[in-house]
């Protein structure tokens, strides 16, 4: 936890979460909650207030820990201080030429958009135009959605390069719309829960309800996917630090259902339904404790995902028999095919000059035999041209390719073309994580 990119990562998801969340929140439930309101009630004009510089507060922070972000990531592409990426264009490079940088400019642009569409919310009573409405909510969508490509959904190869950034990019929208409306829901409720105003917190309490059942049901099957393409096995989930981390962050996640179970189950039908206006408000208040426990669990979830970021996916971690020790700094994949095996070791697994060591199984793990094997990596940037080499073959029976450049950290994909026979070949690939330099 000394690393300064975790606690940049964490500030830029939760404020980027916030923002994304107000937004959803304001449009979904509030400002559907205000037409139970008279033109003279004061609270809809608070709320929409409030909601507005939480929004506005949201974004300033992402940009600032964004910035942050670009910084340290730049400095560990460059193996440079973070000081020293200001000079010779180190950091026009990575925003050019990475797809990180790309992400970083589109999201900074999305940010933009998003601040200046609430202008308009500051001044008017009451927030009519659908197209308004759907413009908002995409711009939001966009800007905690595209977090996706800044991790490790970023990178994959065939059917996993489209499936597991789907699921990424529903994973964040779908914790934006129910862990970043939580702070909104407190506020409201609290300027809500008068008797002239119940009226407003019953309809939000509903409209939350039903949010968060779509939200919790959507995080579940996205996490499911994200957790087979990341972890992939029982014993990588126990037997990695990134499988560890993951359970906590799971238990962390059902504590908060849990909780929205009992605020789905027993508060809201009191808020709702009681005619006791006694009860509703003790429930409102109720409502609004349990809101800030699973802020707060929330929060500890977005530390934990900070970290994940840093880390290999346990999926990238041995667990099939290997030749020997896998060297410590080495980044390693098992490949696995109805045909054949590879495993494929970079040493250092990470940004700089590394030797490539192949060797190839047949389905009991013997030797298999080769008359010529290339060997492809391709970066993790979209338009990163695949290098490939002739590897050569050692006394042991391994194929080794020396003087590899690894440009930049994430998950690169390799290729190991061996020619068994005449007419026979063996083409694997699979996703690699290179870690930025030390």
């Amino acid at each position: 936890m000394t690393d300064p990119l975790i606690y940049a990562r964490a500030v830029h998801f939760a404020a980027s979460i916030m923002a994304a969340g107000t937004v959803f929140f304001l449009i979904f439930i509030a400002e559907p909650a205000f037409r139970a309101a008279s033109e003279a009630m004061r609270v809809p004009a608070f709320v929409r207030y409030r909601l507005t510089w939480i929004a506005w507060g949201s974004l300033a922070v992402a940009a600032i820990s964004g910035a942050a972000w670009l910084v340290f990531t730049a400095a560990s592409m460059s193996g440079r201080p973070p000081a020293g990426v200001f000079a010779q264009g180190v950091l026009w490079t990575v925003l050019d030429q990475t797809e990180f940088g790309n992400d970083w400019l589109l999201r900074s642009v999305l940010a933009c958009l998003l601040a200046a569409a609430f202008a308009p919310i500051l001044s008017a009573p009451r927030i009519k135009s659908v197209w308004f409405k759907a413009a908002l909510a995409v711009l939001a969508a966009a800007l905690v959605g595209s977090l996706a490509w800044a991790g490790h959904a970023a990178g994959g190869v065939g059917v996993e390069a489209i499936v597991h950034p789907a699921a990424d990019i529903l994973h964040l929208i779908a914790a934006a719309a129910w862990l970043g409306a939580l702070v909104p829901l407190a506020l409201l409720l609290s300027a809500a829960g008068q008797d002239s105003s119940i009226a407003i917190a019953r309809t939000a309490t509903l409209r939350f309800s039903t949010l968060g059942i779509a939200s919790v049901g959507t995080l579940l099957v996205s996490g499911i996917i994200n957790s087979w393409y990341l972890v992939g096995s029982i014993p990588a989930l126990l037997g990695a630090d990134y499988g560890r981390l993951l359970l906590a962050k799971n238990a962390l996640f059902f504590g908060m259902v849990a909780i929205a179970a009992v605020n789905r189950l027993r508060l809201t039908p009191r808020i709702v339904q009681d005619p006791n206006l006694t009860a509703a408000r003790q429930a409102l208040r109720q409502l609004r404790r349990n809101a800030a426990i699973e802020a707060a669990m929330g929060a500890i979830v977005i530390i934990i995902v900070a970290v994940l970021g840093t880390l290999p996916p346990a999926a990238h971690a041995h667990h099939h028999p290997a030749y020997a020790a896998i060297p410590a700094d080495a980044a390693f994949v098992h490949i696995h095919s109805e045909q054949a095996m590879a495993d494929v070791t970079i040493e250092p697994g990470r940004v700089g000059t590394a030797r490539a060591t192949i060797r190839l199984w047949n389905e009991d793990f013997g030797s298999l035999e080769a008359q010529e094997v290339t060997f492809t990596l391709t970066g993790p940037m979209a338009a990163s041209k695949p290098t490939t080499r002739v590897a050569s073959q050692g006394s042991d029976g391994a194929w080794q390719v020396d003087g590899i450049e690894l440009s930049q950290p994430g998950n690169w994909t390799v290729a190991v073309s061996a020619l068994l026979g005449p007419t026979r070949r063996l083409v694997l690939d699979a996703p690699i994580v290179i870690e930025p330099k030390q």
